[in-house]
């Protein structure tokens, strides 16, 4: 049997498909696939398939759509759900799921990448990529916090491909890669790696003032959507090429993807308990574009750290030594006076909305609040590294629906009057995306997206922020409560 996710939902039994039945029971399929091997509760698929309104007959629905599953996917008498107290669990063996097929060619890709091998890789890469069909089980919208899975693996496969322009750019094909790279820039324009990778195939194609221009658009479209500047390896690598840097040059025989010609994002790593902070340091000196440049177990040593190494990033716990009460707060708001280039990634052991909202009071640019839960996905968290280096704000989808399910609580809140599909965009904003990311993974049109968005503001009495992260933090603090006192949005034509 084969399983597959990675664009419409498949299943494939001896190379024939095998009917699925309708729509509720693909989504029960798609939601337990997402967690193969793993137990899903009841509870979970009633979510995913209703939201907020189940039926009264949920429950009894759900055995329904499992009971007709089992009778697709049996085969020679096995049945490949199990029932558990109050759950199920798909089991899927080794090669049956697309993803795990995936996620086993990127991790062999990763591994020869590093060795200086990126022939291997990029065909590797290439590989992993051909699995995708389509976006995450296109053609299905679910309702819960399967949404957000699916977009990480809609953004895993982004990953992949610039991975892929990497190694490609490392052999000396800057010139194939050119087109693609043109196209990538237009439908991802906020994405900091793929301008950089597209300024240097231009620079080492012999065309130094489109490489230039290149970052000028660049520049110009993070100043107008987010009000920021290009990220610090962007500015380095135009420093480079006005100054016809040789280190930009394609490197002699056989080298790793990202060894001389960008410039990887710098790294400080602060916790304090050692086991977490070293399968950190791990984890993360495996992805291509991250460095490891300190890791430091008390706030004091974080500081000199930033100091002498100057990192693009900090990852931190909240509760550092000498103190363990807030060190990790304290120490971006430090840096967001003395050094307004680093971004801060803040982790926290509990879910905890006020230190979200003291982390983004001065502004979310920059800054990213996840629960430790999250270091477990390194993808999770090597996205958030990512997203503050290119100048944007990550804010754990769990603190996002405590403040929502605290101020729909309060009595005559406009939350109550948003729309389903607003609370949707209302919750991927807070969040930190951007159109483009709420477009793929709401499965919108951006025209829609900025309607919706427009509207939001309108409906909640915040003022109207053209900046991506400056409306992140408009309605992190609106959803807190310190914010209602603003004045009424006005639409924008």
């Amino acid at each position: 049997m084969e399983y597959r996710i990675l664009g419409p939902l498949e299943v494939v039994d001896e190379g024939e498909p095998v009917p699925l039945g309708r729509l509720k029971e693909r989504l029960v399929l798609a939601v337990l696939l997402l967690h193969a091997n793993e137990f899903v509760s009841r509870e979970r698929l009633i979510d995913e398939l209703w939201g907020e309104s189940p039926p009264p007959t949920a429950r009894k629905a759900v055995n329904v759509y499992i009971s007709q599953l089992r009778k697709a996917l049996t085969r020679n008498g096995r049945d490949p759900i199990a029932t558990a107290d109050g759950g199920y669990q798909l089991g899927v063996g080794a090669g049956e799921l697309d993803v795990g097929q995936v996620r086993q060619l990127l991790a062999t890709a990763h591994e020869r990448a590093a060795a200086g091998e990126p022939e291997v890789a990029a065909e590797l890469l290439r590989e992993a990529l051909a699995l995708w069909r389509g976006p995450t089980l296109a053609g299905l919208l679910l309702e819960s916090h399967g949404r957000d899975e699916v977009a990480q693996l809609d953004e895993l496969r982004l990953t992949a491909l610039m991975d892929r322009i990497d190694c490609d750019l490392a052999l000396g094909r800057h010139e194939d890669v050119l087109g693609e790279l043109q196209v990538l820039v237009g439908e991802h324009p906020l994405r900091e790696r793929l301008r950089a990778q597209l300024m240097l195939a231009l620079y080492r194609a012999d065309r130094q003032a489109e490489a230039l221009e290149a970052y000028q658009q660049a520049r110009e479209v993070l100043v107008e959507e987010l009000g920021i500047e290009p990220s610090p390896l962007l500015q380095r690598l135009q420093r480079g090429i006005l100054a016809q840097d040789p280190a930009l040059e394609r490197p002699a025989g056989i080298s790793a993807p990202n060894e001389a010609a960008i410039a990887p994002t710098r790294l400080v790593l602060a916790e304090d308990h050692y086991l977490l902070r070293e399968g950190m340091r791990r984890l993360l000196e495996t992805n291509p574009g991250l460095e490891i440049a300190a890791v430091c177990e008390d706030f004091d040593s974080l500081l000199a750290a930033v100091e002498s190494e100057r990192p693009d990033v900090v990852v931190t716990d909240i509760r550092m030594p000498p103190g363990n009460l807030d060190e990790g707060i304290r120490a971006a708001d430090r840096l967001r006076v003395e050094h307004p280039d680093v971004g801060v990634v803040v982790l926290s052991q509990y879910l905890e909305p006020a230190y979200a909202l003291a982390l983004f009071e001065a502004g979310t640019e920059r800054r990213a609040y996840l629960l430790k839960e999250r270091v477990h996905d390194v993808g999770q968290l090597v996205a958030a590294i990512r997203a503050v280096a290119d100048g944007g704000s990550v804010v754990d989808p769990k603190v996002v629906e405590a403040l929502v399910a605290e101020r729909t609580r309060r009595e005559q809140s406009p939350l109550n009057d948003l729309t389903e599909r607003e609370r949707d965009v209302l919750r991927e904003m807070a969040e930190g995306k951007n159109n483009a990311a709420m477009t793929q993974a709401l499965h919108l049109s951006e025209r829609t997206v900025e309607k919706v968005i427009h509207s939001i503001f309108l409906k909640l009495g915040l003022a109207w922020e053209p900046a991506v992260h400056k409306r992140v933090k408009a309605v992190i603090l609106y959803l807190s409560g310190t914010d209602a006192e603003t004045p009424p949005a006005e639409r924008s034509s």
